[in-house]
């Protein structure tokens, strides 16, 4: 199977020279670009796409400045939901990339009945008579059968096409995204779905896409407010130390807050614990008032997404904006606390790889 990791794409131009400002400081080159494309946007550049009798005209216009930003995003335009056009610029499962194609979409005008913005590829609208092209064939959604199994809080899925074993191996993983991509929308996808598999045969009790959307949006209820919020999920095991008690928020995915690639550690020592080396309920309160002292210092430009705690010493689990100054934000937070030194480590990464042991 294929975890949802970068994914096969259509990549838009060449590698771009990193520019250096005075005295060697770097330039948020990429800053720069994000606001030259929303200033010609602005400036005429929506009617000129708008207009664009033909794909390549389209090319034309979007394609340098799209790359000017980034010459790995991706980009589409399609149908709007409540728009006329909605235009998509995407990492395409690129984590080095969710970032910055975030970063682009902040930037972005408020929707009107002709253009809307997205920085990941929507679900269709309706799967009735849609069709996707792989390597030179085209494929009817319709007669996808998909497999699902639970694992935790993601679902492992198989998927099947009467016509998979006319594609070449190495571009099945391609349709199983596409199909996936248009029933689920690929922020839906990369969040919720864990592994992924073509297979040539259908699956037991296997089922359409329309299915599975039921499905994926069923699990996304459970584990997620009405506003959208992740809930809390406690964990516990063994590890070197000992005992181990846990909790992380779910999702635990880097696609639900691209905008967080930065990994903030926090290692504080607590004082007031079991025989099992576990923070008693005085340690407990104390470490809660941590972890919430750190979100309130964050101000929005990063949260507490887990924690973990084993034998006197308790690790919180911080994603916050590179781009910000979040890290030091939390290195004044903890500067008080009154159990021994706080270690704080920071380091980029954008896939969430350092909770993936955390994911429910």
């Amino acid at each position: 199977m294929a975890s949802l990791g970068a994914r096969p794409a259509h990549r838009v131009g060449a590698v771009l020279d990193d520019l250096m400002a005075l005295f060697g400081r770097r330039r948020d080159t990429t800053g720069e670009a994000i606001a030259d494309f929303w200033a010609w946007w602005s400036d005429g550049g929506s009617g000129q796409v708008a207009m664009a009798d033909s794909g390549p005209d389209q090319v034309r216009l979007l394609g340098p400045r799209v790359e000017l930003i980034d010459p790995n995003l991706s980009w589409e335009l399609a149908p709007g939901s409540e728009s006329a056009h909605l235009l998509v610029v995407t990492a395409d499962g690129d984590p080095d990339l969710r970032a910055t194609a975030r970063r682009w979409l902040a930037g972005a005008p408020p929707s009107d009945f002709v253009w809307s913005y997205a920085d990941s590829r929507q679900p269709a609208a309706s799967l009735d008579g849609r069709r996707i092209g792989v390597d030179g064939h085209e494929f009817d959604l319709g007669s996808v059968q998909v497999g699902v199994r639970r694992t935790g809080s993601r679902l492992d899925v198989t998927v099947y096409h009467p016509q998979m074993a006319q594609v070449p191996a190495d571009k099945r993983i391609t349709l199983c995204f596409h199909a996936l991509d248009v029933a689920l929308g690929e922020e839906m996808t990369e969040t919720w779905i864990g592994e992924l598999a073509p297979v040539e045969a259908p699956p037991l009790d296997g089922f359409g896409l329309t299915g599975l959307r039921a499905v994926v949006r069923d699990l996304r209820g459970e584990f997620t407010d009405e506003n959208g919020e992740p809930q809390w999920i406690s964990l516990q095991g063994n590890g070197p130390r000992g005992a181990v008690i846990a909790g992380a928020q779910v999702p635990l995915a880097a696609a639900w807050a691209p905008q967080f690639d930065q990994h903030i550690v926090i290692t504080a020592p607590y004082r007031d614990r079991d025989d099992a080396g576990l923070p008693d309920p005085a340690a407990a309160e104390e470490l809660e008032r941590l972890r919430s002292h750190v979100t309130d210092r964050l101000e929005g430009q990063g949260r507490v997404v887990a924690y973990e705690c084993s034998g006197g010493t308790c690790q919180v689990h911080v994603y916050a904006e590179g781009s910000t100054p979040a890290a030091d934000q939390v290195k004044a937070a903890v500067a008080g606390w009154a159990n021994g030194a706080v270690r704080v480590a920071v380091e980029s990464d954008p896939g969430w790889a350092g909770v993936a042991h955390l994911r429910g």
